[in-house]
């Protein structure tokens, strides 16, 4: 008998201990006898063996390195997730009798099951199971696991040997000591308790470095099938992540076991969890044929986050006033039922004002680019007028004369234009740009000031200062 172990004899009220059946790294298992119910049970006690041993008598004392925080809050977590267990009520989940504390510890009273575990069912066939019996055992622990999951509470240890078989044939989850709530406000780590290949990696890393959830489950159930069908579990998970040398079940032929199910083992293997299906739900769906199996590519495993768009409000005057502008233009052609001119590729600003030649009429000369002190045209003085009286569309025929007008007077300047002589070093860039039209100006004006001849020219200074601080200034 394990010293740590309490003697056969020990009693509870009615419940007594008959003989010791397990011992492990957080718990000890007893066989016991309920004098009042007259049945058998399972009592499993909380026994950390790196924090606690047992004293003289059955008390249960710290170790000389222990921590009795670590031990206090160990034995809160028990307690706690007992009390949880026992709200569940499924076939394929173990039942909780009792729960209490003494001897300085917890115990747990549950029905103590005779039958063969998975392992040592597999372990007695001569060949693999066919997918009948494989559907006959993984879809009652899926309704188990949908179950918990509901209830908030992730599993973390299945395992062959932890589900037992019963004599009508259902496969029970046992030792859900490992088991924790999936409730992300928690952030505290939690002890690492895993079964190597049978773990998925995040059950490597504390809780707060990598979510763990349904997804977990159904990666440790994936590889019990892995062993059901191969009599192996697939490797662990941190040798899987360096390098994955196992061919998926899907590749294979097996007999007895369609490709369908295989995909959907292949599926809860991945080791990324992302990849995995989320929900007993969804691998449920793929096992039953009512969708495929997921596949997520890789451009998608990180979301990408929109662009962040720059506030009208932080542009540039200039662009402010030449885009509010050009609005206004193209609103007022819509309304006259004038359509935009085809912008040409060397100007494609200024071409969205061009206005349309009468038909017959011959190209007029394009002017160089503007160096000489032009008089505003006449366009500028029309349209804010034509804009301001804001004519009903009965009286648009009243307007044709004055249209005509702006025509003429803008090709007498695009000649004076073609002849007038150059005086470059004079002029700034107000008179450079006074030819332009009433919202390309500001651009033009913007572009000379780029310039380094012009940088102190007043016009320049102004402009840099509004851009900056606006135009009430500096505050």
């Amino acid at each position: 008998m394990d010293r740590a172990a309490l003697p056969v004899g020990t009693r509870f009220g009615e419940i007594e201990i008959v003989r010791t059946l397990a011992v492990g790294g957080f718990g000890i298992v007893y066989l016991g006898h309920d004098h009042a119910l007259g049945r058998e049970v399972a009592i499993k006690e909380f026994m950390p063996a790196h924090l606690v041993g047992r004293r003289d008598g059955l008390q249960v004392g710290m170790q000389s390195r222990g921590d009795p925080a670590e031990f206090a809050q160990g034995l809160q977590a028990f307690m706690s997730e007992a009390r949880l267990l026992a709200s569940l009520s499924h076939a394929s989940v173990v039942k909780v009798y009792r729960l209490w504390e003494a001897n300085g510890t917890g115990y747990i009273a549950m029905p103590y099951l005779r039958g063969p575990t998975l392992g040592d069912i597999r372990r007695s066939m001569s060949e693999p199971p066919t997918e009948r019996w494989l559907r006959s055992v993984v879809e009652p622990l899926l309704d188990a696991l949908a179950t918990m999951h509901a209830a908030g509470v992730c599993h973390r240890d299945i395992a062959p040997d932890n589900i037992v078989m019963t004599a009508s044939g259902v496969p029970v989850l046992l030792d859900f000591g490992a088991a924790r709530r999936l409730d992300a406000s928690r952030v505290e780590s939690v002890t690492a308790v895993l079964k190597p290949c049978y773990a998925p990696i995040e059950q490597y890393a504390d809780e707060t470095q990598m979510r763990q959830g349904p997804w977990t489950d159904l990666y440790a159930l994936g590889a019990l099938l892995v062993f059901l069908i191969d009599a192996k579990p697939p490797p662990d998970a941190p040798s899987r992540c360096v390098h994955d040398s196992t061919l998926p079940l899907a590749r294979r032929r097996i007999a007895g076991i369609s490709k369908r199910f295989l995909s959907a083992v292949d599926w809860a293997l991945k080791v990324r969890p992302q990849d995995r299906p989320q929900s007993v739900a969804a691998f449920q769906a793929v096992l039953r044929g009512a969708r495929e199996t997921a596949r997520v590519p890789a451009a998608q495993a990180t979301p990408i986050a929109p662009p962040r768009r720059l506030p009208t409000s932080a542009w540039p005057a200039w662009l402010q006033t030449a885009l509010g502008s050009a609005v206004v233009a193209i609103v007022f052609s819509a309304w006259q039922g004038r359509a935009p001119e085809p912008r040409p590729a060397s100007a494609p600003i200024a071409a969205a004002t061009a206005t349309a030649a009468p038909a017959g009429a011959k190209p007029e000369p394009k002017p160089d680019p503007p160096r000489v002190v032009l008089a505003p045209s006449a366009s500028d003085a029309v349209l804010p007028t034509l804009l301001a009286s804001a004519p009903t569309p009965q009286a648009a025929t009243a307007v044709e004369p004055a249209r005509s007008a702006q025509r003429a007077a803008s090709r007498a300047s695009r000649k004076r234009a073609a002849t007038a002589t150059p005086r470059v070093a004079a002029l700034g860039p107000t008179e450079i740009c006074a030819a332009r039209n009433f919202f390309l100006r500001p651009y033009c004006v913007q572009r000379q000031c780029d310039l380094p001849r012009f940088a102190a020219r007043p016009e320049c200074t102004q402009l840099r200062a509004v851009a900056r601080y606006g135009r009430d200034g500096p505050r």
